[in-house]
């Protein structure tokens, strides 16, 4: 029973099938399905933990530290927001609850469960190409699950970085074909240039990894030539000129809508109040008349909720990147995810309701502190 609640659980965090729900089924059940999530994380919690561990403190700092100060400083003008002491609550929940079923989840069954989400991005493409709720029917970026491509850009680079700590070829090898693919899928420029790296990274610690990027050229030689699917025709032409001799690479496609443009018009309204930060949701769209968000998690925290919150997310990443790089040669896979999440930070703004990007955080906080636990017990043998 533990299995099975545990199973579904990741299922609804790493699908983030209840946004999924809201905008392609109905919003009764998108919202049933998110406090059904919140629910199950508490039963788990309540009824199914065993020995708990202490709680990861830069996370719960981080969660108080962001939702008060920025609250402080939004609330008392633009009154009340419905879904703010929602947000704040949820997020201490899921970390807290997370901790314990990511403390228990395994490296397979979590990364079986993401090649399924990765799967959703393949069947969009191939099945159902002229759906698309949030983008339009001729978008020509897929996302499936996920609803937004760059999402699922990460949610795919944070399956491809699992499956080097799968010791199963066979199923090492079919998840990071999934993932290629459905990486591929999403037309992210992002996804492009983090699974180039990864992968040169992951040949030049063996060779034997290099299987895995010849597959992938073979899945992007299909999709960019052989016409079998619809893609976003900027983008498809400007991949398509990087792998042919007979035109020039577009460049201003791949500069165009450029994340440095975004980060730079909010750079002095940060600067108006290091300390304090702007207050909640002031740096995601809609306020100092800008349409559009920061998409940066760095820039986010710090515009927002000031310095204070600032140093305890700095705390979490600088952790997860000094214990990834401590420790990479006991596990590839530790360098590779602690790459994907501090890269993801600076193209995407919305890690506080992303449980599934704060669920491989934890996952990756744990591992990395309960590795370190482990080295010392084993000097103090010696």
């Amino acid at each position: 029973m533990k299995k099975i609640l545990r199973i579904l659980i990741l299922i609804l965090i790493m699908w983030g099938f209840p946004t999924f729900a809201l905008f392609y089924i109905s919003i009764g059940l998108g919202a049933l399905t998110s406090y059904i999530t919140i629910l199950l994380l508490l039963i788990y919690f309540v009824f199914f933990v065993d020995n708990y561990r202490k709680p990861l403190l830069p996370f719960i700092f981080l969660g108080i530290t962001y939702y008060t100060i920025s609250g402080i400083q939004f609330l008392p003008t633009y009154g009340f927001v419905e879904d703010y002491l929602v947000f704040f609550i949820k997020f201490i929940i899921v970390v807290v609850c997370c901790t314990e079923v990511a403390k228990d989840s395994k490296i397979e069954e979590i990364f079986i469960v993401t090649i399924f989400g990765a799967l959703s991005i393949v069947l969009h493409a191939t099945i159902f190409p002229n759906i698309d709720a949030t983008f339009g029917d001729t978008y020509g970026r897929f996302s499936g699950f996920y609803l937004n491509p760059n999402y699922a850009a990460i949610t795919s680079l944070i399956g491809f970085s699992l499956s080097y700590g799968i010791k199963s070829v066979k199923l090492k090898l079919i998840g990071q074909l999934v993932f290629s693919f459905a990486g591929i899928l999403t037309m992210s420029r992002y996804f492009l240039l983090i699974w180039i790296l990864t992968n040169i990274v992951a040949a030049v610690m063996n060779r034997r990894n290099l299987l895995a990027p010849i597959l992938g050229v073979i899945v992007l030689s299909f999709v960019l030539f052989s016409g079998a699917i619809k893609l976003n025709t900027a983008r498809f032409e400007a991949w398509q000129s990087v792998f042919s001799d007979d035109e020039e690479v577009k460049t201003e496609t791949f500069n165009d809508d450029n994340r440095q443009d975004t980060w730079a018009t909010y750079t002095d309204i940060i600067l108006r109040k290091p300390f304090f930060g702007n207050g909640y949701r002031k740096l995601q769209g809609g306020y100092f008349g800008l349409a559009a968000g920061v998409h940066n998690l760095y820039l986010l925290v710090l515009g927002e909720a000031g310095i204070i919150a600032f140093v305890f997310f700095m705390w979490i990443v600088l952790f997860l990147l000094i214990k990834s790089i401590q420790y990479y040669r006991y596990n590839f896979y530790y360098i590779f995810l602690a790459i994907v999440l501090a890269t993801s930070f600076l193209v995407g703004h919305t890690y506080f309701e992303k449980y599934s990007t704060i669920f491989i955080s934890i996952f990756l906080y744990l591992k990395l502190l309960d590795h370190g636990n482990e080295r010392k017990s084993e000097q103090a043998l010696q």
